[in-house]
């Protein structure tokens, strides 16, 4: 099956392997898939691979992949679609996102959590580093208990490089015990984190490996230089090994960079300047086509090569 909706297109072979879900009863069972209002039958059916895959949108994604892959391009996608999908899930970011994004419920970095990491670290002080590592995860135990609540009940964390925030070279390092508070409550927060890095082995083998469940590779579409192919895997953390073991067969998604995405805002083409009048051929035959009762790219884009 293969699902195709404003350059979002999801491949799904004839036999899913069966470890890529979690088909124990849960949300979807007991009341239905709670989706938005007003979506077409295809995006309900694209709305509902993504909560199976993504096990009921909680859990802990990373993206991997080296510079140009197109990682914070799948994460942008996927987070766009489960706002527009699933408008109860409040996205959360670390970084402001362009204004067609739309709305998102707010930032979550460093510069954000400065005042309780601050007393985090003060109520920590005193005693060797083995002290201060517990006193910190107490610490840190108390925040998830009450403002942690709060701020990611029913959310989903976007994440830019990730190894910032669990590095495995800062083991009692704030933000990292942080982060590993959250990895634990994922579920009971309701809270699906997505973090892109690119070398899985720079994130923290205690408070945040143990906790992954999906490891998505990035890579370049072999026909198309915008193109690429993102193949989402159910893995495991092997403490012996140290190494995200793989669970079942991978999940292909592709996308398409370079198609025009009308999905982001309302994919209208505005004028600013009806008045304008152009000055050279090429201006006058954009112009023309643009105002010939086209509004959208993909209308513009398709008479243009009709004639």
């Amino acid at each position: 099956m293969e699902i195709k909706k404003r350059g979002l297109s999801i491949s799904e072979n004839e036999y899913i392997a069966p470890e890529l879900y979690d088909d124990s009863a849960g949300y979807d069972d007991e009341t239905g898939i709670k989706f938005a209002s007003g979506l077409t039958d295809e995006e309900r059916e694209q709305a509902t691979l993504l909560y199976r895959i993504f096990n009921g949108l909680w859990g802990v994604c990373i993206v991997v992949g080296d510079p140009g892959l197109g990682k914070d391009l799948f994460s942008n996608v996927i987070t766009y679609k489960i706002k527009s999908y699933f408008p109860w899930k409040r996205i959360m970011r670390d970084e402001r996102p362009r204004r067609l994004y739309g709305k998102y419920a707010g930032i979550f970095d460093e510069q954000v959590l400065a005042s309780d990491l601050s007393k985090m670290r003060e109520i920590s002080k005193g005693g060797g580093i083995a002290e201060y590592g517990a006193k910190l995860e107490k610490a840190v135990d108390d925040w998830m208990t009450d403002k942690g609540q709060v701020m990611l009940k029913n959310s989903v964390l976007y994440l830019t490089e990730f190894w910032r925030y669990c590095y495995n070279r800062e083991p009692n390092n704030p933000m990292n015990k942080t982060m590993g508070g959250i990895h634990k409550e994922k579920r009971h927060l309701d809270c699906l984190i997505i973090g892109t890095v690119q070398l899985e082995t720079e994130l923290d083998k205690k408070t945040c490996l143990p906790w992954v469940d999906w490891k998505v590779t990035c890579t370049r579409s072999v026909n198309n230089r915008m193109g690429f192919v993102y193949f989402i895997q159910k893995v495991k953390y092997d403490r012996r090994r140290d190494i995200l073991e793989t669970l079942g067969r991978p999940f292909p998604m592709a996308y398409d960079g370079g198609t025009p995405r009308s999905c982001l805002g309302n994919g209208v083409i505005v004028e600013r300047k009806p008045q304008y009048e152009a000055e050279d051929e090429d201006e006058r035959n954009v112009l023309e086509v643009s105002r010939a009762a086209k509004d959208k790219y993909e209308d513009i884009r398709a008479c243009v090569v009709e004639n």
